[in-house]
C-alpha cells in the first residue's frame, strides 16, 4: 500500500512538472513574438485587408479589400493603399495619398510615436492565467510544432484589469519545435467580457481569433495570415459585428535608412 502511495505520489509531482514546463514553454513562445514585433520597423511588406460586416446570423452584409504597402521614405516608414476592391487608385487619389503622408512624415519627425509595446505588459500575464497542456505533435509550414490547449487557471487573480479577460478564454497554441516560436493561435471567448466596466461595450461570447506565423526564406518569423471575428456592443446602443482578415506578402529587409538634412 506505502509504495502504491509513493508511485501515485510521484505521477502526480510528474503532472505537476508538465504544466509548469509547459506554461514556460509557451511563455518563451510569447516573448519571441514579442520581441519580433518590436522589429517590425525593419522590413518591409505587403498586406492584403478584408473587412466584412456581418449580419446577426453571421452572414455577410457588405466586404471590402484593401492591398497595402510599407514603403521607406528617407528616415521614416509609411503605409501605402495600393489598391482597394481590386481597382488601382486613380491619379488623384494617388496624388492626394502622397500629399497625406508627407505631412504625416514631417509630423512624426517633431513627434516621435511612444513604442505602444510599453503599454502591453499586461500580455505578459497571459500564460499564469492560463492552464496550459500539451496535445501531441503536428507538422506547420512543413514543420513540426507541438500542440498546446489551454483554458483558465482555476483560482488566478488577474493582476492587472486587461488580464482579467484571460478568465474568458480557451483555445490551442502550436509551439515550433525547433525555433521555440509561435506558428499558429487560436483563441475563443466563451463569456462576455465587458470593456471599462461595461460603459465603453461587451465584447460577446462567440469573438474568435486565428493567427498563423512561419519562418520566412529571409529566415524570420514572420506573420503570415490572420483573422479576427467580433461582436461587439458600444456602449449599449450599437452593435458591430465584423470579420477582418489580413493575409502578408512581399516580406524583405528594410534598406538602410537614407539620411537627411537638418531642418528638412
Amino acid at each position: 500500500m506505502r509504495a502504491l502511495i509513493l508511485i501515485c505520489f510521484a505521477l502526480c509531482l510528474s503532472g505537476q512538472e508538465d504544466l509548469v514546463a509547459n506554461r514556460e514553454r509557451v511563455r518563451a513562445s510569447l516573448k519571441k513574438m514579442q520581441a519580433k514585433a518590436k522589429q517590425k520597423e525593419d522590413y518591409l511588406f505587403q498586406r492584403r485587408l478584408t473587412k466584412r460586416e456581418l449580419m446577426p446570423d453571421g452572414s455577410v452584409k457588405s466586404e471590402t479589400v484593401s492591398v497595402l504597402r510599407r514603403d521607406p521614405w528617407e528616415d521614416q516608414v509609411v503605409t501605402r493603399l495600393i489598391e482597394k476592391d481590386g481597382k488601382a487608385l486613380t491619379a488623384e487619389e494617388i496624388t492626394k495619398q502622397e500629399e497625406r503622408l508627407r505631412r504625416s512624415v514631417i509630423e512624426m519627425r517633431k513627434t516621435p510615436m511612444k513604442p505602444r509595446f510599453e503599454e502591453e505588459t499586461w500580455m505578459d500575464e497571459m500564460p499564469d492565467a492560463l492552464e496550459i497542456h500539451k496535445g501531441g505533435m503536428e507538422e506547420k509550414f512543413g514543420r513540426m510544432a507541438e500542440v498546446y490547449w489551454f483554458r483558465p487557471q482555476p483560482g488566478y487573480k488577474a493582476k492587472t484589469m486587461r488580464a482579467k479577460a484571460f478568465e474568458k478564454i480557451r483555445g490551442k497554441v502550436w509551439v515550433d519545435q525547433q525555433d521555440g516560436e509561435m506558428t499558429r493561435l487560436e483563441v475563443e471567448i466563451f463569456d462576455t467580457i465587458s470593456v471599462g466596466f461595461g460603459l465603453l461595450g461587451k465584447l460577446e461570447k462567440g469573438t474568435n481569433f486565428e493567427m498563423e506565423r512561419k519562418k520566412w526564406e529571409i529566415g524570420v518569423w514572420f506573420e503570415v495570415w490572420q483573422r479576427v471575428r467580433y461582436d461587439l456592443r458600444v456602449m449599449m446602443v450599437k452593435s458591430l459585428r465584423q470579420e477582418i482578415e489580413t493575409h502578408w506578402s512581399n516580406l524583405s529587409p528594410r534598406p538602410p535608412v537614407k539620411m537627411i538634412r537638418s531642418g528638412s
